[in-house]
């Protein structure tokens, strides 16, 4: 009972608190809305936590209420949680994938089956098969029609000249075009290191011909690489390797 009376009186200094009735209180100063709001709500809780039947104040509706809107604000703190985790996870993931990327070397050329070399430089319509080799000083031969362009083996080397027909297998005119294929060509003497084909000039070099070849007719081409003078007296064996951006074939000529 005197506790009663001990919070009933609590309740009523405050009312008169906050109304500023009374000449006790005229000293005060004047209190804004939310300077009361809070004075207010800090009377009602120090009630609350005194007053061992102030559950029973709320109703049954209000209770239920309120552990609603906490399980509701649970559910959404853990799905922001499980959503921050997932966000940090990817940012690891890509993260790894490019140290990864930006580390390793650039990958090499897959190998293939060889299926000819006008299919692997993607020369539709046409057949290109090799038909022979040379050894000679210069090319081509000082009696040639075409001697638009001439090159010459280096001291104590000599040329090594790979001969190829490329046949147009269609009834239309086509472009033969291995300019704009990038093909790099590369030839291998005897079991040797593969050496790169040589950059030239020739108008029949099979690496950088573009010209347009009559439906049924063929043209020869021609693939140039320097060898020793040991090499040229005994060549046994040739093997050419194509390679482009993504796919490298090496085929054994003969």
């Amino acid at each position: 009972m005197k506790k009663s009376n001990i919070l009933c009186g609590f309740i009523i200094g405050v009312g008169l608190f906050l109304t500023g009735c009374g000449n006790s209180f005229d000293a005060m100063p004047n209190l804004t809305e939310e300077e009361s709001r809070l004075i207010a709500e800090y009377a009602a809780s120090i009630l609350i936590k005194h007053d061992k039947n102030a559950g029973k104040l709320a109703s049954d509706s209000e209770i239920a209420a309120a552990d609603e809107r906490e399980a509701t604000l649970r559910a959404n703190t853990e799905a922001l949680q499980a959503l921050l985790e997932d966000e940090t996870e990817e940012t690891s993931e890509e993260g790894q994938e490019n140290s990864t990327s930006e580390g390793s070397a650039p990958s090499e050329p897959v190998a293939a089956a060889f299926e000819g070399i006008a299919q692997f430089c993607g020369l539709d319509g046409f057949r290109i098969e090799y038909v022979g080799h040379s050894i000679c000083d210069s090319y081509p031969p000082a009696d040639s029609e075409e001697l638009v362009f001439a090159m010459d083996a280096t001291a104590g080397n000599r040329l090594l000249v790979l001969q190829f027909v490329a046949e147009n297998t269609t009834a239309e005119d086509l472009e033969l075009n291995t300019l704009d294929r990038n093909i790099r060509f590369r030839i291998s003497v005897n079991d040797g290191e593969m050496s790169n084909a040589l950059s030239t000039l020739l108008l029949d070099d099979l690496a950088s011909y573009k010209e347009v070849v009559p439906a049924g007719t063929s043209v020869t081409l021609v693939l140039t690489r320097e060898v020793t003078e040991a090499e040229a007296g005994g060549v046994s064996t040739i093997s050419l390797s194509l390679k482009n951006e993504s796919d490298s074939v090496t085929t054994l000529l003969e």
